[in-house]
């Protein structure tokens, strides 16, 4: 038999970046696409199933994994709202259907790269789904432990200016913002405790941010959900802040 050009870690490598990608890889539509590859990794791993599954993927999934697409996305999102659905990043994702993982899907770089993306892709506008979300005690606990177990920002005047519905909410539904972060299991005096901002502080962070990191909306939220809040404090936007410390990447 003539030797394979393909090597099982360049196999496992490909098959993790495609999977990554949101590429469709059932067994016949790879096979149109790249039969090499197929047929060199049921050569290697005895099928192609133990190799996609060596591969860390549930080959369930792959034979069942629509292949998502922007009119796809943009479609789901406008019945959603249609139907008057809750179309926050946590509702949507705790849906557990066909919208739920279409959510996913839009956080690829090939698709919106962000929900928000997509949902300015179907005509809507994020910061009012944001704030006008369908709030109850639980989901805005829900929401405050997710903020405290990624580290985000939780003083009051950080989440009224990076999510107003949310801070909106836990004052309407628990009397206070301190009341809602005790029903979080969060001590509201080491949060105030916590890191200070200064002016100073913020273009620092912001010039070490930019070296890695484009200076946007999206990227600080993403990445530096603080320093996002910190930026909207001291500059009021993004734009403000990139033009007093410089525009780093662009």
């Amino acid at each position: 038999m003539a030797r394979l050009s393909w090597d099982k870690a360049e196999i496992l490598q490909t098959l993790k970046k495609l999977y990554k990608e949101g590429k469709d890889l059932s067994y016949t539509q790879l096979a149109k696409r790249m039969q090499p590859l197929v047929s060199a990794a049921a050569y290697h791993f005895g099928s192609y199933r133990a190799a996609v599954e060596k591969a860390g993927i549930d080959y369930s999934e792959v034979v069942r994994r629509p292949r998502w697409t922007k009119p796809h996305i943009i479609k789901l999102i406008k019945q959603a709202k249609r139907e008057g659905a809750d179309l926050h990043w946590s509702a949507v994702t705790k849906r557990g259907d066909e919208l739920g993982r279409a959510a996913f899907a839009a956080l690829q770089k090939r698709l919106f790269g962000s929900w928000d993306r997509a949902l300015h892709g179907a005509g809507l506008d994020a910061d009012e789904i944001s704030q006008y979300r369908k709030w109850g005690k639980d989901s805005i606990v829900f929401e405050l432990k997710g903020r405290h177990r990624d580290q985000e920002a939780l003083n009051s005047g950080a989440v009224q200016k990076e999510d107003p519905g949310l801070h909106a909410a836990a004052v309407r539904h628990f009397g206070t913002y301190d009341n809602a972060l005790r029903a979080a299991k969060v001590d509201p005096s080491k949060i105030r405790r916590r890191q200070r901002w200064s002016k100073e502080e913020v273009g620092k962070q912001l010039k070490a941010f930019s070296r890695k990191h484009a200076l946007t909306d999206a990227a600080l939220r993403q990445h530096a959900p603080a320093l996002y809040g910190a930026v909207l404090r001291f500059y009021k936007s993004v734009a403000g802040a990139r033009g007093a410390v410089g525009g780093g990447k662009k």
